[in-house]
């Protein structure tokens, strides 16, 4: 994983340790989600000893957000993008085949 619970409960303002297994199951699926949608590993974007390129470590931050904000499929109020987020971070790094 290219970032930590702790990383991730910083971005999301969490304080307390309950939900820590879960955000750690919603990293896992964040960092797999976008690694299908730039079609190639995200090792392929390690920049330094291990480290991603912090627009992919923020889009992963974002999308486990996302994640975390969102449980169930379906929402009850009108969902709008937020310009300059995920696909702003993502689109640079996919791989078209």
């Amino acid at each position: 994983m290219y970032i930590t619970v702790e990383d991730l409960k910083k971005h999301l303002n969490i304080d307390f340790s309950d939900d820590d297994e879960y955000l750690i199951s919603l990293i896992e699926v964040a960092q797999a989600s976008i690694e299908m949608y730039v079609s190639t590993s995200l090792s392929d974007y390690e920049i330094s000893s291990g480290k991603l390129n912090p627009m992919l470590v923020h889009a992963i931050k974002i999308l486990a957000g996302t994640f975390y904000a969102n449980r169930e499929a379906v929402a009850f109020a009108e969902p709008r993008p937020i310009p300059y987020t995920l696909d702003y971070l993502v689109k640079p790094f996919r791989k078209y085949t």
